[in-house]
């Protein structure tokens, strides 16, 4: 066994207080320069974990969302990354543990990102889908209106020709009569009747005229009204209507004849009173269906 000489001994405790502090001093150093490192790392996981959310953020404002709900959701979702980023920055130096807590929200909100951006895309597809059906409906919709608009303004058109045409032909439609004879008549005893131009003597007037052949026109029953009217153009007293007493147009004889477009004599007779006439002028007006058609004249003494 090897014997520690007491020279030795006395050399070791006098140099072992410098040896220890040197080694501490080392050791000191390379924990201090450690615990820097580690500190460095910390403060870069820290930014690193703010830039995260602050990308989030930032995609979540890029997002153009017109549904509500989904909308609402990406509103709170930024809420909660501000406040988490607040809460991040607020970690004290050295608190680890708390650091790998908000590392996982964080990781945990990219993953809701993610979702988030992949529905905010299947809306927004489907939206352009349904934009693109609208434009087309609009495109369809407009080129329908400008067919109806150009069929419109076309109907018009023939409307308006429709009408000159039938302004020009309406007049050639028309049944027409010739000249309007009236003549005064007396009655004897015996029942026959004399003319006369006398106003006193004045017992019926005969009213004479012909339809006119018109190929044009409508055949079938046509209403014939006559009137004679006085100087005060008034509708005199007669046997078949009291003057304008009735409803309607006043007449003093109403036949009804059946036109088949070709002439046709009308006759009539219309008996007064002679106390009624007075001296003077005395006009025939002819209608056929409510329209004038002619007039005649005769003056009694």
């Amino acid at each position: 066994m090897t014997k520690i000489s007491t020279a030795s001994v006395n050399k070791f405790l006098r140099y072992s207080p410098i040896l220890l502090l040197i080694s501490l001093i080392v050791y000191s150093f390379k924990t201090h320069e450690s615990q820097n490192k580690l500190d460095d790392e910390f403060r870069k996981e820290q930014k690193i974990l703010q830039q995260e959310l602050d990308q989030i953020v930032a995609d979540y404002k890029k997002m153009t969302v017109k549904k509500k709900g989904l909308s609402r959701r990406i509103i709170t979702s930024i809420n909660k990354i501000i406040a988490l980023k607040d809460s991040i920055k607020e970690i004290k130096k050295g608190n680890y543990d708390k650091l790998v807590k908000y590392g996982m929200k964080v990781t945990k909100l990219q993953r809701e990102n993610r979702k988030l951006l992949l529905q905010a895309d299947q809306l927004t597809k489907q939206n352009d889908s349904l934009q693109d059906q609208n434009n087309e409906v609009k495109k369809r919709l407009r080129a329908h209106k400008k067919t109806q608009d150009d069929l419109s303004k076309e109907n018009v058109e023939l409307a308006n020709k429709e009408k000159e045409l039938r302004d020009k032909i309406s007049p050639a439609t028309k049944v027409k009569i010739g000249n309007v004879s009236i003549n005064a008549f007396k009655e004897r005893n015996n029942g026959k009747y004399t003319s006369t131009s006398r106003s006193s003597k004045t017992d019926a007037f005969k009213v004479k005229f012909e339809l006119l052949e018109n190929e044009l026109a409508d055949a079938g029953m046509k209403d014939v009204v006559i009137q004679i009217l006085d100087k005060n153009n008034e509708v005199i007293l007669s046997d078949k209507n009291a003057g304008g007493s009735g409803e309607g147009m006043a007449y003093n004889d109403y036949i009804k004849v059946n036109y088949e477009n070709q002439k046709l004599g009308v006759v009539s007779l219309i008996s007064v009173e002679r106390y009624s006439l007075a001296k003077g002028d005395y006009k025939v007006a002819v209608y056929i269906d409510n329209e004038i058609a002619g007039n005649g004249k005769i003056s009694l003494r």
